[in-house]
């Protein structure tokens, strides 16, 4: 009798616990690693300190509306982002009593945003392919998003590309749910269910919009319209609110616009709407790449899983999944992006982020369905893919390469030489679980090696490289020499340079302006650029100034300099 006793409330409290624990493994795994990088580095050129100084403007001018750079309204991209990092820094502020804050900033309290939204996500992203997808795959997909290379880097950078793509994938994803429901593909919990959906979609594309502007919308349009139209359902539009979701998006988008067109000016608003968007998508003047650049993109971002594509297009044939809506609009949402972007002159491959999602969902339903002799196929595969970079780091550790290249390698000997003990034992436990055909294994061990190989490079890697690239060397050395002056700045300003002092380096573009400087301020350059024959500089305007100081930052030269009497 006492065997059928059920086990006293601790017993079943850590039995609750640890099925908790399970459930959730991918984010917390996923969360662990984030929070473990987050310190190990500075701000990194060239967009973190750009942000660091926005924030650190906002705050010093208690401003909500406007991000300003270098004291100047900073048109680059709305709100949203500078919301949260400012909110982020303040709070953490007070919190911590300014615990590793300079000047007002800290990279790890402005990194954060970045870190929660993409675990928010990963876990949001894990229950709903539970809820509408075959609940086998939930772990195995949130497994190969979080071990994207790109996902993980972005996920721990201070770029809005990450906030971004998790909000627009999840509005997505949201519209998605509402469909399977209202056409009967999933059973509703309750009469409504649908129409919650679909107003979460339309809320969180708004928060989209804020974070980076109309891309938001023209690619849930274009994404929704290529779906409607492979489902030939045009009628469900009414259905599903699409009309009265999109005015509210724009409801809830349109008070910070026009707040901000007010108080910026016309010139502030036309770069924000027109210039930063319209005008980059069809007349870009940075990263111009052919239409193909997303094709390369793709084979690093999305490594080692980008192996298995051709599989995934053959078993999508195959098996006639695409029958499916719901593999429809996986397949759609990534496609879309990709096709759309391809067109546009400028690509960085964090541009694609949103659909990546939807392709390791596709990926882990093929890992699903694998058996037999296919499983050891694709899995060796796999296994090959891994087998890449560990031998790369294994003949880097044994010393490959010239004189040069082991003298630039030397300083992280210790670390290269963990990763790639990592990945061979990574490889070779893959191969194993593919030998076995053990396609549920596959997925969770690449992930593990990867994970690995992330928190080595992540954290004794980044410590190491930091010196080098971060400005607070630059600083500590500069502050004595500008400070009470008024410092200028030649070309296009590197925020890193001024983000820790307590000055404003108005930018100085034109050979008049040199010649018009007062010998008692002070001009900072990169080197590369004060050495061009460019915008009228001279070697005889040059031999007018005197180099104060030159310090090695981020692979390059930074100069103080003056202007001799």
């Amino acid at each position: 009798m006492d065997g059928h006793l059920p086990p006293p409330p601790p017993l079943r409290s850590r039995a609750r616990l640890a099925d908790w624990l399970r459930a959730h493994a991918p984010e917390l795994l996923f969360a662990l690693l984030l929070l473990a990088v987050l310190p190990m580095r500075d701000l990194w050129a060239p967009d973190e300190p750009d942000f660091a100084q926005c924030v650190k403007e906002m705050r010093l001018r208690g401003d909500w509306i406007l991000p300003y750079l270098n004291g100047v309204p900073y048109s680059e991209k709305p709100i949203l982002y500078y919301w949260v990092m400012k909110a982020s820094a303040g709070l953490l502020d007070a919190l911590t009593g300014g615990l590793g804050f300079t000047q007002g900033v800290a990279a790890w309290a402005l990194r954060l945003p970045s870190v929660l939204a993409a675990v928010a996500f990963l876990a949001a992203f894990r229950r709903w392919a539970a809820r509408f997808l075959e609940r086998g795959i939930a772990m195995p997909a949130a497994l190969i998003l979080a071990t994207t290379p790109l996902w993980f880097w972005q996920s721990q950078f201070i770029q809005i590309d990450l906030l971004f793509a998790a909000l627009l994938a999840w509005s997505w994803f949201c519209w998605l749910g509402g469909y399977l429901l209202l056409r009967g593909q999933q059973q509703e919990a309750s009469s409504d269910e649908h129409r919650r959906w679909f107003l979460k979609a339309y809320f969180w594309l708004a928060l989209a919009f804020l974070a980076k502007g109309p891309l938001a919308p023209v690619l849930s349009l274009l994404l929704l319209a290529a779906f409607l139209l492979w489902q030939r359902d045009f009628a469900v539009l009414r259905r599903a609110g699409i009309f009265a979701g999109l005015g509210l998006t724009l409801l809830l988008v349109a008070p910070w616009y026009v707040a901000a067109g007010l108080k910026g000016g016309a010139h502030y608003a036309y770069e924000l709407i027109i210039f930063q968007n319209f005008e980059r998508a069809t007349k870009a003047w940075d990263h111009i790449h052919p239409w193909w650049k997303y094709g390369e993109y793709l084979l690093g971002d999305f490594y080692p899983w980008v192996l298995l594509l051709p599989a995934l297009g053959l078993h999508l044939r195959r098996e006639r999944s695409l029958g499916d809506p719901a593999r429809r609009f996986l397949l759609l949402a990534f496609l879309v992006p990709f096709l759309f972007l391809s067109a546009v002159q400028s690509k960085q491959g964090k541009y694609l982020l949103m659909g990546y999602p939807f392709l390791a969902l596709l990926l882990a339903d093929l890992f699903w369905r694998m058996e037999g002799a296919r499983t050891r196929r694709l899995g060796l595969l796999l296994a090959a893919g891994l087998a890449v970079p560990a031998l790369v780091l294994a003949a880097v550790a044994l010393g490959a390469g010239g004189p040069k290249m082991r003298g630039q390698v030397a300083p992280f000997l210790g670390p290269i030489r963990l990763m790639a003990l990592v990945m061979v034992a990574g490889t070779l436990g893959t191969a194993v679980q593919a030998w076995r055909q053990r396609a549920q294994g596959l997925i969770p061990v690449a992930a593990l090696a990867l994970g690995l190989l992330y928190l080595v490079g992540g954290t004794w890697g980044f410590r190491l490289l930091d010196p080098a690239k971060s400005y607070r060397r630059w600083t500590a050395a500069v502050q004595p020499l500008i400070a009470g002056r008024q410092v200028y700045y030649w070309q296009t300003i590197r925020s890193g340079v001024m983000v820790y002092t307590d000055h404003l380096m108005p930018e100085l573009r034109s050979a008049g302006a040199l010649e018009r400087l007062d010998p008692e301020a002070r001009l900072v350059a990169q080197r590369g650029e004060w050495e061009l024959d460019a915008w009228g500089m001279t070697p005889a305007l040059r031999d007018r100034f005197e180099v104060l100081l030159a310090v090695p930052t981020g692979g390059g030269e930074i100069l103080l300099l003056k202007k001799k009497p």
